[in-house]
């Protein structure tokens, strides 16, 4: 080797080292981190599961409604026994923090839930329930997209294409005759019954369609003059840690349960009855006179 290739050697040797480190150090900055956040923006949103329930509760006041439980309800107070608790959902939504609706699609269970209806039930067929089913449904399942919601609304009630039918044959859970009126009436939208102080063998509330009229052809009904279909709109509702609660003691606040209006099915029927107003009331709907207002019986709870 010549002398001038190892003074060569000898040059390039440490600036060679100085290069690689050089290099090692500019290929860090772009090394993989071990911070789980690193790289992703601080503003991004959280990720949402997709939603696949909603949870719903029958409170009575503080306590969680039991059948065989006696309560002090209505005005003035009376004690109440109850018998049923079981009502129809529809068109449930789901409300984004920007506004945007998005549908909750039901899952059909092919005994209290269809795509398009729910029956809830919250009477287990214990104590004077007795003429109630074992099985309870109190929650809905089916799926919505990922996303922050923030507010729920649904429908009281049965779509009115699938209110006039006959519950013997109808899919589930239609096919309920316990929440059935008669083709022309449709069903029970809401059925809450219970035993009075007052009014030992019942006080009922049966809410749905009245005013029926009938088409042309046989057990078709064209409309009805009114609908008695509880729109139900809820904000501060998230899915994931939220439930709808329909409180009976708001509901039976403003009645009196130990009287009825003579001439009159005990309780409220939904028809030309006095007993009805306090109830619609709370429910939001019109009645006689008195225009629709907003519910009060449903609310946000844990």
């Amino acid at each position: 080797m010549s002398q001038a290739s190892a003074a060569s050697i000898r040059y390039w040797g440490p600036m060679r080292n100085s290069l690689l480190v050089l290099g090692c150090l500019l290929a860090a900055c772009g090394a993989p981190s071990s911070n789980p956040d690193a790289g992703v923006d601080a503003g991004a949103e959280h990720h949402h599961d997709a939603v696949t329930s909603i949870r719903f509760k029958a409170k009575v006041g503080a306590a969680d409604f039991a059948c065989g439980t006696t309560y002090t309800l209505g005005t003035p107070a009376s004690q109440y026994k109850p018998r049923d608790f079981r009502f129809y959902v529809s068109e449930v939504t789901l409300i984004t923090d920007e506004g945007t609706r998005v549908p909750f699609a039901l899952t059909a269970d092919g005994a209290f839930q269809s795509t398009t209806v729910a029956l809830l039930d919250f009477e287990n067929a214990t104590g004077d329930c007795s003429n109630g089913t074992t099985q309870t449904h109190v929650t809905l399942v089916g799926s919505a997209p990922g996303d922050h919601y923030t507010g729920l609304e649904f429908t009281v009630g049965v779509p009115f294409e699938q209110n006039h039918q006959d519950a013997a044959s109808a899919a589930a859970p239609l096919n309920s005759t316990a929440m059935f009126w008669n083709w022309q009436g449709g069903y029970k939208f809401i059925k809450i019954e219970g035993t009075t102080t007052g009014l030992p063998s019942g006080h009922n509330l049966h809410v749905g369609s009245t005013g029926c009229m009938a088409g042309a052809t046989p057990n078709s009904v064209t409309s009805c003059s009114a609908p008695n279909r509880v729109h139900v709109a809820l904000s501060a509702f998230d899915p994931e840690t939220s439930a709808v609660v329909l409180d009976l003691s708001t509901l039976l606040a403003g009645s009196n349960l130990d009287t009825n209006v003579a001439m009159t099915a005990p309780g409220c029927m939904s028809g030309d009855d006095a007993d009805c107003a306090p109830l619609f009331a709370r429910l939001g709907l019109p009645f006689g006179t008195a225009a629709a207002t907003t519910q009060t019986v449903f609310t946000v709870g844990q």
